[in-house]
Parts: structure tokens; C-alpha cells; sequence
């Protein structure tokens, strides 16, 4: 018998994903204006290491925004992350590709597919403590392993502030 009156009788799987400082682009970091999260390994993450690009692999990893404030208070703020990767550690205009992706709106108009999205849900859902959103990855795209990783916000509204946390983990599964 479930310990709880849930709608649907099952517990949603989630990613085992601790936070190591090593694969983090931010520990509570505080952004008001588009920018990198940045406050940890100058936020660039090195998947080679010293190896040249051409031995870097395919890594499938999560990315996690551990987001513990966000305001929404004038109901048009917005707040896209994208986790980018380059094989070029400056990441040149050009020389990027977005491997992963997910905003959040106070107004479903904030959106980037408002029509089918709807408005964002609550942070931090109802009845739990924090939101930690996991976004799978892979630095595999169109046949080309990137080799360097980045984390980016772009903010947009009357009054935006949010406070993250982020990094990387490998992807496995917890059921």
C-alpha cells in the first residue's frame, strides 16, 4: 500500500546525481542579468582533460539546476538555461552547439512553446523542499564529440533574480 494518496500508483524515477565541485559550473550563484554560471572552474567544464579532441568520447551525463530562489513576482520574468559544448575552450562565435535546454516563465507567454507549455510549475513544487531540474545529455551531436561545457542563463523581465547551483553528473538511472 502506497504511503501516500498519489493520483498515479508509482515513484517517478529520478537521476542519482550528487554534486561534486569538480563537474559544477556554479555553487549558489545569484544571477539578475543573462550571463554564464560561472563561480566554480571558471565555468568551463574540460570532458577531455589532457587528452587531444580527437580521443574525446560520447559522455551522457544530467545536467542539474538546483534552483533554490526565483522571482516571478511582476509575472513576466523569464529565465532560459542551456548547456552549451564547444571544441573550442573560448567558445567562439560559431563554434557552439546547445546540448541541452529548459526555461521557466511566470506567464505562459514567457515560454519558448507557450502555446503547447502552459505556465511553469511552482518553485519548489508543492510539498517538496527545493527543485533540482535534470536535464539528460550527451556531448554528441551531428557526429562531432564536444569536448568543453558551459552553462547559461538568459534573463529577461521587470524584476528577475535567481539563485542555482549546477553541474554535471554521469546519467544512471535510481528505480
Amino acid at each position: 500500500m502506497a504511503l501516500t494518496a498519489l493520483a498515479i500508483p508509482s515513484q517517478v524515477t529520478t537521476f542519482p546525481c550528487p554534486f561534486d565541485a569538480m563537474t559544477a559550473f556554479t555553487d549558489t550563484q545569484t544571477l539578475t542579468a543573462t550571463g554564464y554560471l560561472n563561480n566554480l572552474n571558471s565555468g568551463l567544464l574540460d570532458l577531455g582533460g589532457a587528452k587531444p579532441v580527437s580521443a574525446v568520447g560520447r559522455v551522457d551525463g544530467i545536467f542539474n539546476l538546483d534552483i533554490t530562489a526565483i522571482d516571478v513576482a511582476s509575472g513576466d520574468e523569464t529565465y532560459a538555461f542551456a548547456l552549451l559544448g564547444s571544441n573550442d575552450s573560448a567558445f567562439g562565435n560559431g563554434n557552439v552547439e546547445l546540448l541541452a535546454y529548459h526555461d521557466i516563465a511566470a506567464a505562459s507567454s514567457g515560454r519558448v512553446i507557450a502555446t503547447l507549455l502552459g505556465a511553469s510549475p511552482a518553485i519548489p513544487p508543492t510539498n517538496l523542499a527545493g527543485t533540482i531540474i535534470q536535464l539528460p545529455f550527451t556531448n554528441l551531436m551531428q557526429r562531432i564529440y564536444y569536448r568543453y561545457l558551459k552553462a547559461r542563463v538568459i534573463i529577461g523581465g521587470t524584476t528577475p533574480t535567481v539563485t542555482v547551483t549546477s553541474w554535471i553528473s554521469r546519467a544512471a538511472i535510481d528505480v
